[in-house]
C-alpha cells in the first residue's frame, strides 16, 4: 500500500491540465482507479488534517491542535511533534500487526519513532553539509537513527539547481533582481526541499522491503502560497512585471509532482493499491483573496474546502467516480486494504465503494487499548530546543505563526488560546457547540479584543440556540449597532430567519450582497431566506448565482435540491442533491432530498439507502422515519422496521414539542460578557500587539572586512598578506603556528560565536581590524553591520587532499565520507554561501583564487588594494613579498 499526500492540490486547477494532456501520469493513474472530491475538516490546516488522515479521527481526539503548542519543560512553546500525539497513526497499528512502513516527510512526524521500518521526519530539511563534519543530520530526524547520515546523501540544496531545473517553472528568471526580489530564493528552497523528500522516498522503496509506505509533499501548497496570486487569469492589483515573471510557477509545480508520481507509481509495481489525496484545495480563480489576515494561520484563507482522491490497485474499481470522502475515511480505508479491523473510535469509515467487491468490515473498540510495542514515542520525548526553533522560525516564515519572540509566558499563552481555538473550530464542525462554547467564552475572556474570537462566539451561541445572546456579542462587537460588516450582517440575518423575521432577515443578507457581491455564502443565505419565504424562483436564482461563483459550493446544491423537491421536479432534485452530497458527504438534508425524489419515483430501494444514510448523519429527523416507515409497510417489505420507525415517530414527536418549550427559554437566555472594547480600541491593541512583521534594521554604520572560505583553502595565507600590507588581523593567537600553517592560523576563537553572540562586533578592539571568518559561519553575521567579504577560492580537489593531510598529520576523524561525496558536498556547500551572499544587501564580496594567488600575485593584489582602498593597504611590496609558494603544496 502506497500513500501519496500532495498539499493543496485541487481539481479546479489539475483538471485543465489534465485536458491539456500536461499530467499524463495522473491522467493514467484515474484511468485505471476512482477518483473524487476529498472534502476537508475545519479548522483548515495542514498539521491538524495530515493526522487526521494518519489516524482516521478529528484533531480533538489526536492532539495535534495546531502549529505550535505550549511547552512545560523548559517554558515558552515549541511544535506540535509526534510526542504531543495522542493516539496511534496508521504506521503505528501496522507495527503492532506485523508489518513494515517507511514514512517520509509526514507533517509532525518528528522525533522519528521507533516503528517497524524506517521513519524520515519533517525535520529532514534541517540536515546540512559541514566542511569539517560532513553530513549533520538533526537528532531524531530519522529511525533507525544510524540511517541518518546514509539517507542524508539524498538532501538536494537550493544551490544545485540550475537553470534546467528553475527555467521550465520562471522562463524569465535571468531578469529577475535577486538583491530586491527574493521570490526565486523561496521558490529554489521549495523546490529542493520536495526533491530531498522524493529522493529519500525513492530510495526507501527501492531498496528495502515494505508493505506500507507513505510520502507527504508539500510543493504544490507553498509553491501556490508564494506564487499563486500571478497566476492566469491576472488579478487586477498585481503588477504586469511580476505577472509575467510568475504566471508559469503554479502550473509547473503540478507538472514536477506528476513527474516524481510517475517514478512512485513505476515502484510500486501494478501489485501495489496507491492512494493520492490533498488535505484541501487552493484558490486560483476569482475567489483569490487580495491579501492575507495578519493572525495565526492567516494564509489558510487561500485554501479551498475540498481536496482531492486518486486510489488505483488490485480489486479497485477502474475509471469511477466516487462521492462524498473526508480526509478522516482515508485511514479506515487502508486498515480495510489490510484486511484490519477499524477502531470504533474511529470518525472516519471504510470508503466500500471503491472496491470491485467490498471487502468485510471487522471492527474493534479501539487500537489505543491494543497492547504491545506501536513504536510510539512517549510525551517526554519531545525535540530538542534548537529543532523547535528551527521549526517555528520556518512556520514563521511561511506566515503560519507570529514569532514567539523573547518573552516565554506570552507566547505560551498566547500558543494555548490558539491551540484551545482550533479544537474549538473542530468541535464547532462536528455539532458539539457547547463543549466549543465552553472554550471559547474563555478565550474571549482573555481577548476580548480579537474579531476571529468574537465572531466565532457568536456563531457558536447561534448554533447552540442562544439567538439573543447571539445578537446582543453581535452588536457588542459593532459598537452597540447593527452591523455593518458583511460577514456580520449575513449572521444577523440568519438570527433573524430563526426568529422567524423573515422581512428583517431578507434586508440583511440584501445589504450583505452590497457590501461584498462575490461572496458565494451570500447568495446561498439569500436563497435561504427566500425558501423560507416560499419563494422558489427567488431562492433558485440565488442559489444558482452563488454556484456561477463556486460551482463546488455544496450548500447552493443543497438549497438547489430543496427548491425542486418542493416544486416537485424529481429529477432534478436527484441531480442536486447527489451534486452536494457528492462534495460533502455529512449533509443529511441532502440525503433526505434524494430519498424523497427515488421514493416519488418508485425507487423505494435506492430511497431506503438514501433515507438512512441521512438518520445516519441525523438521528433525529423525523420525516426520514415517516418515510421509511411507509416503505416498510409496502407489500414484501420489513413490518418490523415499520413499527420501528413508526415508534421513532412517535418518541421524536413528542420529544420535539417538549424541546421546542426548552427552545423558546434557551434562545432569549443571556450570559455575562466581558467588557468588549470598542473597534477602534480593538484594533489598536491588535496594532500594539502585531507590530510591522519585518522592521527596518538599523545600521550601526560600521564596516568589517572579513576573510572567508572553505577550510584549507588559502584563508590563512590572506591573514598574512593584509597584516603585511597594514591591516592588522583580529586574533587571540590561541592557536599556534604548526607545519600545516607555519606562519600562524591568524584565528579569533570567539567569531565561533556570532550566532548567538552579535555584540562581538560592537567593542572598539574589533574596529579596522580583519576577522578570519570560515564560510559556515557568513550566514550568521549580524545584519546591523557592513562588510566586505575576501572569499578564498581554490580547486575542491586540493581542500579535500590538504584537509585529509591534516587530519591525517593530526591523528584526527574527519568527515565520515568518501572523496566524491565530500567533493560534492563541499561544491555544494561553497555555491549556497555564494548564493546567500548575493542575496544580501550589506555584502561587498571578492572572490580571490588561491593557486592564481601563489603563482602570479600581482592582478589579485591590485584587485586587493581597490576593494579595500589604497590607504587600508599602503605597503603592497611587502604583501607581494609575504607569498611563499613552496607552501602550496596540494596542488590538483
Amino acid at each position: 500500500m502506497l500513500l501519496i499526500g500532495w498539499d493543496a492540490a485541487d481539481w479546479e486547477h489539475i483538471t485543465p491540465l489534465l485536458e491539456e494532456g500536461l499530467m499524463p501520469t495522473l491522467d493514467g493513474f484515474i484511468n485505471r482507479g476512482v477518483m473524487g472530491n476529498l472534502a476537508t475538516l475545519q479548522p483548515i490546516l495542514s498539521p491538524m488534517l495530515w493526522n487526521s488522515v494518519a489516524t482516521g479521527k478529528f484533531a480533538d481526539k489526536h492532539g495535534i491542535h495546531g502549529f505550535i503548542e505550549p511547552d512545560p519543560v523548559n517554558g515558552g512553546v515549541r511544535p506540535y511533534s509526534s510526542a504531543s500525539r495522542k493516539c496511534k497513526a496508521l504506521w503505528n497499528i501496522l507495527t503492532q500487526s506485523g508489518l513494515r512502513s517507511n514514512i517520509v516527510g509526514w507533517w509532525a512526524s518528528h522525533p522519528a519513532e521507533p516503528i517497524n521500518g524506517t521513519v524520515v521526519t519533517n525535520a529532514f530539511g534541517g540536515v546540512k553539509f559541514d566542511p569539517e563534519k560532513g553530513w549533520t543530520v538533526p537528532r531524531g530526524a530519522v529511525h533507525p537513527p544510524e540511517r541518518g547520515r546514509e539517507l542524508a546523501r539524498y538532501k538536494v540544496f537550493p544551490n544545485e539547481l540550475t537553470e534546467a531545473h528553475i527555467l521550465p517553472f520562471i522562463p524569465e528568471a535571468a531578469k529577475i533582481d535577486q538583491q530586491k526580489d527574493k521570490r526565486l530564493n523561496s521558490f529554489a528552497k521549495v523546490l529542493s526541499d520536495n526533491a530531498s523528500v522524493h529522493a529519500v522516498a525513492t530510495a526507501l522503496m527501492e531498496d528495502e522491503d515494505w508493505d506500507f509506505t507513505a510520502v507527504y509533499y508539500d510543493g504544490i501548497d507553498h509553491f501556490s502560497h508564494a506564487f499563486m496570486a500571478y497566476h492566469p487569469p491576472k488579478l487586477s492589483w498585481i503588477d504586469e512585471n511580476d505577472f509575467a515573471l510568475y504566471k508559469d510557477v503554479v502550473r509547473g509545480a503540478y507538472r514536477f509532482h506528476d513527474m516524481m508520481l510517475e517514478r512512485l507509481l513505476d515502484l510500486a509495481g501494478p501489485e501495489t493499491t496507491v492512494i493520492l489525496c490533498s488535505d484541501h484545495g487552493f484558490e486560483s480563480g476569482s475567489q483569490r483573496p487580495r491579501g492575507t489576515p495578519r493572525e495565526p494561520a492567516g494564509p489558510a484563507v487561500w485554501h479551498r474546502q475540498y481536496g482531492i482522491f486518486v486510489m488505483a490497485g488490485p480489486g479497485i474499481q477502474r475509471d469511477e467516480r466516487i462521492y462524498g470522502a473526508s480526509l478522516i475515511d482515508v485511514a479506515p480505508t487502508i486498515l480495510s486494504l489490510f484486511d484490519l479491523p477499524i477502531g470504533e473510535d474511529m470518525d472516519g469509515r471504510p470508503l466500500l465503494e471503491a472496491f470491485e467487491t467490498a471487502p468485510k468490515v471487522k471492527t474493534i473498540p479501539s487500537w489505543d487499548d491494543v497492547p504491545g510495542d506501536a513504536g510510539m514515542l512517549g510525551p517526554g520525548q519531545q525535540m530538542d530546543s534548537n529543532q523547535a526553533n528551527e521549526l517555528m522560525q520556518q512556520f514563521a516564515a511561511l506566515g503560519y505563526i507570529e514569532d514567539p519572540g523573547e518573552d516565554k509566558e506570552k507566547a505560551a499563552a498566547a500558543a494555548e488560546v490558539e491551540a484551545n481555538y482550533n479544537v474549538a473550530r473542530t468541535l464547532l464542525w462536528k455539532g458539539e457547540t457547547e463543549q466549543a462554547r465552553g472554550l471559547l467564552e474563555k478565550i474571549v475572556g482573555q481577548r476580548p479584543w480579537e474579531d476571529r474570537f468574537l465572531s466565532l462566539l457568536t456563531e457558536c451561541y447561534f448554533q447552540g440556540g442562544y439567538l439573543a445572546q447571539a445578537e446582543r456579542l453581535l452588536r457588542a462587537t459593532a459598537d452597540g449597532g447593527d452591523p455593518d460588516t458583511a460577514s456580520g450582517k449575513l449572521l444577523f440575518a440568519r438570527i433573524k430567519l430563526a426568529r422567524g423575521e423573515l422581512g428583517g432577515a431578507l434586508a440583511a443578507v440584501l445589504a450583505a450582497e452590497g457590501l461584498n457581491p462575490r461572496l458565494p455564502g451570500i447568495y446561498v443565505q439569500i436563497g435561504d431566506t427566500y425558501a423560507r419565504l416560499f419563494q422558489w424562483e427567488n431562492a433558485k436564482i440565488a442559489y444558482e448565482k452563488a454556484i456561477a461563483l463556486d460551482e463546488d459550493n455544496a450548500r447552493a446544491h443543497l438549497g438547489l435540491s430543496n427548491v425542486y423537491r418542493h416544486t416537485g421536479d424529481n429529477q432534478q432534485t436527484v441531480d442536486s442533491a447527489l451534486r452536494a452530497v457528492s462534495l460533502l458527504h455529512r449533509l443529511p438534508q441532502a440525503h433526505f432530498n434524494l430519498g424523497v425524489a427515488l421514493a416519488r419515483s418508485g425507487e423505494n430501494e435506492r430511497a431506503t439507502l438514501a433515507f438512512e444514510t441521512a438518520l445516519r448523519f441525523q438521528p433525529g429527523m423525523v420525516n426520514a422515519h415517516r418515510y421509511l416507515a411507509t416503505i416498510n409497510r409496502s407489500e414484501g417489505a420489513d413490518p418490523e422496521k415499520a413499527r420501528f420507525h413508526r415508534s421513532e415517530v412517535a418518541r421524536l414527536t413528542s420529544r420535539v414539542v417538549r424541546r421546542e418549550v426548552g427552545y423558546d427559554r434557551k434562545r432569549e437566555q443571556l450570559f455575562d460578557l466581558p467588557e468588549i472594547p470598542p473597534r477602534a480600541a480593538r484594533l489598536e491593541i491588535l496594532l500594539r500587539e502585531r507590530p510591522d512583521p519585518k522592521p527596518e534594521i538599523e545600521k550601526s554604520g560600521k564596516t568589517f572586512v572579513l576573510v572567508s572560505g572553505l577550510p584549507r583553502s588559502g584563508t590563512s595565507l590572506m591573514m598574512q598578506l593584509l597584516q603585511a600590507g597594514g591591516l592588522q588581523p583580529m586574533t587571540d593567537s590561541q592557536r599556534i603556528a604548526d607545519v600545516d600553517n607555519p606562519r600562524g592560523y591568524f584565528e579569533w576563537e570567539a567569531i565561533k560565536q556570532i550566532g548567538k553572540r552579535p555584540e562581538l562586533l560592537d567593542g572598539p578592539e574589533v574596529e579596522g581590524r580583519a576577522i578570519k571568518c570560515v564560510s559556515m559561519l557568513l550566514p550568521r553575521i549580524p545584519a546591523q553591520h557592513e562588510y566586505k567579504v575576501i572569499f578564498m577560492t581554490r580547486p575542491i580537489a586540493e581542500v579535500v587532499a590538504s584537509q585529509e593531510a591534516m587530519t591525517t598529520r593530526l591523528g584526527t576523524k574527519g568527515a565520515d565520507l568518501d572523496r566524491e561525496q565530500l567533493e560534492h558536498g563541499l561544491r555544494a556547500h561553497r555555491a549556497e554561501v555564494r548564493k546567500w551572499a548575493a542575496a544580501a544587501p550589506n555584502i561587498a564580496w571578492l572572490e580571490i583564487d588561491y593557486p592564481s594567488l601563489v603563482q602570479d600575485p600581482a592582478p589579485a593584489l591590485a584587485k586587493l588594494r581597490e576593494f579595500l582602498g589604497a590607504t587600508v593597504l599602503p605597503n603592497e611590496s611587502a604583501m607581494a613579498a609575504a607569498i611563499d609558494p613552496t607552501l602550496h603544496r596540494r596542488k590538483a
